[in-house]
């Protein structure tokens, strides 16, 4: 898997840890556990994506290369409504530590493409 992959996915999980820590502590565990789910459900399809995609055979050619992304990113947004369809399902779930966290480990990925060292 590719570092910069990687480092992403360490932030991610930092980002839960923390999100988790600051719902619990500033509403209870009932807020602490939805953030981690909503962390959850942000993290575990980029997870499976990257296990996916950077675990292929680097020798296939550009537009195969092209088609594996383009449906994994469907596969991801697929898996991420389901999630969330379950998690609608529970009960006493707190809907904005929920998604805070999810726009929170969303956003470690956009942070890591500006904040990229290209020469690596």
């Amino acid at each position: 898997m590719f570092a910069a992959v990687r480092r992403v996915l360490h932030w991610q999980i930092g980002i839960i840890a923390f999100s988790v820590s600051l719902s619990t502590a500033l509403a209870g565990w009932p807020a602490g556990r939805s953030a981690l789910i909503g962390g959850l459900i942000g993290f575990v399809p980029n997870a499976v994506f990257a296990l996916r995609f950077g675990t292929s055979a680097a020798s296939r050619s550009a537009q195969e290369i092209v088609r594996a992304f383009y449906a994994g990113e469907a596969s991801k947004m697929a898996m991420t409504a389901v999630l969330f369809f379950l998690v609608f399902q529970l009960p006493d779930v707190r809907y904005a530590p929920l998604f805070a966290a999810f726009i929170a480990v969303q956003g470690a990925f956009w942070a890591a493409l500006l904040f990229s060292d290209t020469d690596s």
